[in-house]
């Protein structure tokens, strides 16, 4: 079944909430704002029965342990532990953490060749980590739709404003235009591929049993701008670990155009199944918080 449109759940939290939170976390140590996960785990937990559906269904696909709400209350605290260390990414304060980079040298090579490329993210783990590699790559541009949350993403990206400048809005009828000049750059583009954005088209894709749908929009980019693509995830490991990992997308970009669409879905399926991969080996970090699949009763 396809998955249901993610725009329609609702952002959780209130301004003053998710600025108190930011406040704590910028003026206040680390440990110290980690106390407040508690009472944010609980507040999503029993606030939202739509998270809790969610975050079950998922749970009982990726584990072969029997469910329990235990499970899903540690897949929350995961979830509100990335939102408390977003403020900290954001704002670069990458050095409280201990970070791991597995496979860096597939960018470092791209980047040694001056060529810009496309980096695939998704809703696992961590994508504002990407600061962490700012200093060795450069500011990515982020392509995005900010309308949705767009409460939570204008008060954290506003604590550094540089992000805000980095944004492609999805949206706009620029953004093409905007990408290619990034890559010409031999800038790299982040994008969130895991997510169909304003009914625009999608590939249907199997993961973890049932039957997906991701954009396809990310997946042509590539062969469009003729740039190479890479799938990234940053996984919370717990505490102060994170780690970074990078895949290759194997595109056959430089393919001709009859090609082109078997490959295009080719593409998104390894992508899903490198989302797979990870979520079998990291199930607390899957951040889709809705009826993913489309068949919750």
């Amino acid at each position: 079944m396809k998955n249901l449109d993610w725009r329609a759940s609702k952002e959780r939290g209130s301004p003053f909430f998710i600025r108190l939170i930011c406040w704590f976390a910028v003026n206040i140590s680390r440990n110290f704002a980690r106390f407040w996960l508690y009472p944010i785990t609980l507040y999503f937990f029993f606030t939202s029965s739509q998270v809790r559906r969610a975050s079950k269904n998922y749970l009982k696909r990726v584990t072969l342990t029997k469910y329990g709400l235990f499970k899903t209350l540690k897949h929350i605290y995961c979830f509100s532990a990335m939102i408390l260390d977003r403020v900290y990414f954001i704002t670069n304060q990458t050095e409280q953490f201990n970070i791991k980079v597995v496979n860096e040298d597939i960018v470092s090579k791209l980047t040694k060749d001056n060529s810009g490329f496309i980096l695939l993210g998704s809703h696992i783990g961590g994508f504002d980590i990407l600061q962490y590699l700012t200093p060795k790559y450069g500011q990515a541009k982020i392509m995005m739709d900010i309308s949705h949350n767009s409460m939570i993403t204008d008060i954290l990206y506003n604590l550094n404003p540089v992000m805000l400048d980095a944004v492609i809005n999805v949206n706009d009828n620029n953004a093409l235009l905007e990408v290619k000049e990034a890559l010409d750059d031999a800038r790299f583009v982040a994008i969130l591929a895991d997510r169909s954005i304003n009914g625009r088209k999608t590939i249907q894709c199997s993961l973890l049993g049932g039957d997906v749908s991701v954009p396809k929009y990310p997946f042509t980019l590539s062969y469009i701008l003729k740039k190479p693509t890479i799938v990234f995830f940053g996984i919370y490991m717990g505490g102060n670990k994170y780690e970074i990992h990078f895949k290759e997308l194997k595109s056959n970009y430089k393919e001709g155009r009859i090609a082109r669409e078997s490959n295009i879905e080719k593409d998104a399926q390894v992508y899903v199944s490198y989302i797979e991969d990870i979520v079998r080996e990291h199930p607390y970090n899957w951040f889709n918080f809705y009826d993913y699949w489309g068949d919750e009763l």
